[in-house]
């Protein structure tokens, strides 16, 4: 495995099914019931690198939201962290939103996670009302 590589597995079926691509996501997902934008996939993620094995538990939506819901990370390095960096590249080349960590999941580590909120790697609605909106990628301040 090259330095920068990354294995990301799902206990989802469908999102194995994909490869985790959000269009074909939501074509599956369309042909079942309730056959609109408001369904839900959870799924537990196993992110394998160079660095040893993270996991999360993710939710994925119908608009293509992303949210973490839990994380076990595979390095405990504030300032490198090679399982938040991956899931976030892996669900932008996919077709889904920036990761968005859940409230509660914040409120354990808040400095961890607005270290990754600061530097864009996620968004968060919570972050965004406590520290003010961050100017994105080309916006001055």
């Amino acid at each position: 495995m090259e330095e920068n590589e990354y294995i990301i597995d799902f206990t989802d079926i469908t999102l194995n099914e994909t490869n985790g691509n959000f269009e074909a996501t939501k074509e599956i997902m369309l042909k079942e019931p309730p056959c609109n934008d408001t369904w839900v996939i959870r799924s537990f993620v196993t992110i394998l690198s160079n660095w040893g094995e993270g996991s999360m538990e993710i939710q994925c939506h119908g608009d293509g939201s992303f949210y973490i819901l839990d994380y076990i990370p595979s390095i405990g390095d504030l300032f490198y962290n090679p399982d938040i960096r991956a899931i976030s590249m892996w669900a932008q080349a996919n077709g889904w939103k920036i990761p968005q960590p859940h409230y509660d999941l914040i409120q354990t580590n808040k400095e961890f996670w607005k270290y990754f909120y600061d530097t864009l790697i996620v968004d968060s609605d919570y972050l965004d009302k406590l520290y003010g909106k961050r100017p994105q990628l080309g916006e001055d301040k």
